[in-house]
């Protein structure tokens, strides 16, 4: 990285002087940010790690325990994929879920990238990016980049997911 004498870190510091060497200056500037993010609020609040630690797994684990999974999901939850006619009811999706599985497909891994919660009392909003890798029954493996965003709701004091909408990305493109 380069920096001029007036874009490097610490050059308000540095007041453009030829007292102070540059890399004295930068490193002072580089120091100064460093205490500066430090101090920077986090970036997710309590209740938006709440949701992240119910969406963060995705599907891992399903082959074990199925009902807990589907039991993230509120009772009336529906799903819709992009480009289809209509959304698909909860019974339905989770029914060919479970059979998908019960035909010996697992899942390898997930990797959700959180870009936005948005909490409105007892309602959010989250959106983000996921890879799953899976297995397939015949031993294929099989890539799910998607982008998705989940409306939640909290019921008796817990989060569930009440919609899904998801985009699938091209299997041989990262989710961005």
């Amino acid at each position: 990285m380069k920096f001029s004498r007036s874009s490097a870190p610490g050059a308000m510091l540095c007041g453009g002087s030829r007292k102070w060497p540059f890399a004295l200056c930068a490193a002072a500037g580089v120091f100064l940010s460093a205490g500066a993010q430090a101090s920077d609020p986090p970036r997710w609040t309590a209740e938006q790690q709440e949701i992240i630690a119910l969406l963060e797994n995705g599907p891992m684990g399903i082959e074990t325990d199925f009902e807990a999974w589907e039991n993230e999901f509120h009772k009336d939850w529906t799903v819709w994929f992009v480009g289809q006619p209509e959304a698909r009811a909860k019974p339905g999706h989770m029914a060919s879920v479970r059979d998908y599985i019960g035909r010996g497909a697992k899942v390898l891994s997930y990797d959700a990238q959180f870009a936005d919660i948005a909490i409105m009392g007892d309602t959010a909003l989250a959106r983000f990016n996921a890879v799953e890798k899976l297995l397939n029954p015949d031993g294929s493996p099989r890539t799910v980049n998607y982008a998705s965003t989940d409306f939640l709701v909290k019921v008796d004091g817990e989060w569930k997911i009440r919609t899904t909408t998801v985009a699938h990305l091209p299997d041989d493109e990262p989710a961005p």
